[in-house]
């Protein structure tokens, strides 16, 4: 996740290279093409693919796979039994939540504003909005400068990346900054929280759960039971001076392996790590529907990676999201099982494949417009598992009689949200919200 990101193709180009990759150019082009775009010369052909790599499960893929041939998602609009939209929705959603598995008993909504900060065409308002009697959730909120009235507003999603220290910063810059983080965000070219309020978009960003404020406290672990594989990362986050790039970079490596531990927990204590987040991200547009300056009929949500994860499952309980756009994290989970599915504990739902793919999932958002956005270099996830994802998306909204509320769009980048895919959602938001 922190290759360097190089330019995305020209639409042109584009044409070529899905052309090359054999993909739906008639279902995955984001606008039609014009007679002089479709006899555009094609890209030269990529290079033969590698050779194949064994099933990561060695001896047991096979019953992997049979177990996802053998329960596929009965709940998916595409099957002829399901004419309504709303039909579906009504039986699949509270599929989707008991799936969850987390169903907290909230608090009473209240938020309390920390501080107040003033920057270049925006403020920012540190918030605690309260979640249950257990814990807290911490955001920045960013307003527009010189707007009045209810403006729309976007819930915005850092992703996962491994860096467990950093939550809301990962896209929204701070004065007097490490340079460290200043350097990871680059990679997307620029902090685009602060480039979406500059729009006039009141803009929240929470910290998710296990990241930034929320992170597991590494350093108040017992020496004694700390496990071996991380033994020595944690001896050099307790001798490193906090916020050092050592620290950091330790602090990362425990936080990253007590990932299984925590997601143990969590199932054993009766919740889904997926589900945790999504009812967080929920109660987080509460607040936003409930502050005076938002018009609670125009939310949108959007991330990359692990945020555009937690945008999809966002979307698929919450109606109440009126457009969205996931970037970097939409596949079909049964192409990510042969050697794809080694992906943070967060991207797991136990049991719910038997009903809604991830796509599937994801449909529950229409009618409201959602945007895809595809990274052809990606290294997580096979280009069969993106290419399903984005073919099913459009056959879904089709079937709903709601084909302009989707785009699937391919961009020849590695995994990244670069200021050209930036422009793209923030063009989505300003046509659906």
């Amino acid at each position: 996740m922190n290759e360097s990101t190089p330019p995305t193709v020209t639409r042109r180009e584009a044409l070529g290279l899905l052309g090359a990759l054999a993909l739906p150019i008639d279902s995955l082009l984001t606008t039609a093409a014009s007679a002089a775009e479709a006899n555009a010369p094609a890209m030269p052909a990529p290079a033969a693919p590698p050779k194949e790599i064994p099933p990561d499960l060695a001896n047991h893929h096979d019953l992997m796979a049979w177990i996802a041939r053998d329960q596929p998602p009965r709940l998916t609009f595409l099957d002829p039994q399901w004419s309504s939209l709303d039909a579906w929705k009504a039986a699949a959603r509270p599929v989707l939540r008991r799936h969850h598995s987390y169903h907290p008993t909230p608090a009473p909504l209240s938020a309390e504003i920390l501080r107040r900060e003033e920057r270049d065409g925006f403020s920012i308002e540190v918030v605690k909005i309260r979640a249950t009697a257990a814990y807290d959730i911490p955001a920045r909120v960013l307003i527009p400068a010189k707007r009045r009235g209810r403006l729309p507003a976007v819930v915005a999603m850092h992703c996962h990346s491994g860096r467990y220290t950093w939550g809301h910063e990962k896209i929204l810059s701070a004065p007097g900054e490490p340079a460290v983080l200043t350097e990871f965000r680059s990679r997307d070219g620029r902090p685009w929280a602060e480039a979406l309020v500059r729009r006039g978009y009141i803009v929240i960003v929470a910290d998710a759960f296990y990241f930034g404020e929320r992170r597991l406290r590494a350093e108040a672990l017992d020496p004694s039971r700390v496990f071996p594989e991380v033994k020595d990362q944690h001896r050099a986050a307790l001798a490193a001076a906090p916020g050092s790039p050592g620290w950091i970079a330790a602090i990362n490596r425990v936080c990253g392996f007590y990932e299984h531990l925590t997601a143990k927990t969590l199932s054993a204590a009766g919740a889904s790590w997926p589900g945790l987040l999504a009812w967080d991200d929920m109660r987080t547009v509460d607040y936003l529907a409930s502050r005076p300056d938002v018009d609670p009929a125009r939310i949108g949500a959007a991330g990359l990676s692990g945020g555009g994860l937690r945008t999809a499952h966002l979307i698929a309980a919450d109606p109440r999201i009126k457009a969205a756009s996931i970037t970097g994290w939409m596949t079909a989970f049964a192409h990510q099982l042969h050697h794809h599915i080694r992906h943070t504990w967060m991207a797991f739902t136990p049991g719910l494949y038997s009903s809604l793919d991830l796509p599937d999932a994801a449909a529950l958002h229409a009618p409201g417009a959602l945007l895809v956005q595809q990274c052809l270099r990606d290294q997580l996830y096979p280009l069969e598992g993106m290419q399903a994802a984005v073919e099913k998306l459009t056959k879904i909204y089709a079937k709903a009689g709601l084909p302009e509320k989707f785009r699937g769009s391919f961009h020849d980048i590695v995994h990244s949200f670069p200021p050209a895919l930036q422009d793209e959602t923030f063009a989505w938001f300003d046509r659906w919200l």
